[in-house]
């Protein structure tokens, strides 16, 4: 089952070393912060999935959950995604993002943990929790490049 959560960079073999934590300037980990709120707030709303949140959000092409795909690809797996758990909710642990960068802020992954309740059409509800992990990149205008996510429960 795949939790709507985010990650971004190009591949994994081409990973640069990223910064310690405390390295990363207050102002970069509070809009790291700010962005994985909105991401959530963005996909925990029918409304919010559109094309033109896909287009903000994510580079032309995604390591999408170890895929290769494009931004229409995403919307439509993100639609799909909605049309059979069409009740959700989501919510960030407080105190959980962490971001690391390359030097010079080139690249940057923002990490957190996510509590998340959804339910299908028939009622059945599921709730648990998520690592999402996405890396953005100065390239591609602070879009995300790869998302991922890990089901902890």
């Amino acid at each position: 089952m795949r939790t709507i959560l985010l990650a971004a960079i190009l591949s994994a073999s081409t990973i640069p070393a990223y910064a310690q934590l405390d390295s990363v300037p207050q102002r970069t980990r509070e809009w790291a912060q700010t962005q994985v709120e909105k991401f959530v707030a963005v996909w925990s709303r029918d409304e919010g999935v559109t094309r033109e949140a896909v287009e903000r959000l994510y580079a032309p092409r995604v390591v999408y959950y170890g895929k290769s795909m494009s931004r229409e690809a995403i919307f439509a797996d993100k639609r799909a995604y909605i049309a059979h758990w069409p009740r959700r909710r989501y919510e960030i642990v407080p105190g959980s993002v962490d971001v690391s960068c390359t030097k010079g802020n080139a690249m940057c992954r923002a990490t957190a943990t996510m509590r998340w309740s959804r339910a299908d059409r028939a009622g059945r509800e599921l709730r648990g929790s998520s690592r999402m992990s996405f890396l953005v990149s100065r390239d591609s205008g602070g879009k995300i490049v790869r998302e991922s996510a890990v089901n902890l429960r």
